[in-house]
Order: structure tokens, then sequence, then C-alpha cells
């Protein structure tokens, strides 16, 4: 293999590496973007539960809404969690 190929070889492979960590960026990104998402979600449910324990009218459709919503973010983050650990396993 001459200084070319070494080269070459040497600069193809940068590429894939910086790829991958632009790739795992990304998904750390949507990662701690699904985790404010569900702490709003869980702050607005805290304060429904407190109301229900003050006695006032909790609006019990809003409070499935928030739920339903909780659960399926806490399963898709799930999701990409266990995606980046195989990623992690496959190096």
């Amino acid at each position: 293999m001459d200084l070319k190929d070494k080269l070459v070889t040497g600069l193809e492979r940068a590429a894939e590496e910086a790829e991958k960590a632009l790739g795992k960026g990304k998904t750390k990104l949507t990662e701690l973007q699904i985790e404010l998402e569900m702490d709003s979600l869980a702050k607005k449910l805290g304060y429904l539960v407190f109301d229900f324990y003050r006695g006032r009218t909790v609006d019990q459709a809003l409070r499935q809404k928030l739920l339903d919503d909780l659960s399926s973010l806490e399963e898709r983050l799930a999701g990409l969690k266990a995606g980046g650990a195989q990623d992690d396993t496959h190096q």
C-alpha cells in the first residue's frame, strides 16, 4: 500500500468516526429533549395531584392524557437508550 492509499484509508476511517460521533450527539440531544418534555409533563401531573388532594376539581381527561403522553415518551426514551447501548457494544 503506497502513501496515497494509506492517506485515503485514514481519511475514510476518520470520516466514519466523525459520522458516528455526530450520530451519537444527535441521539443524546434527542434524549435530553425527551427528558425535558417528560419533566414538564410530570410537573403538570404533580399540580393535578396537588389540586386533587386540596379538594379541587381535576379534569380526568387531562390527567389521563398527561399519563399517556408521559408513558409514550418514557417508551421512546427507553428505545433510544437501548439503541445507543447496542451501538456501544458493536464497536
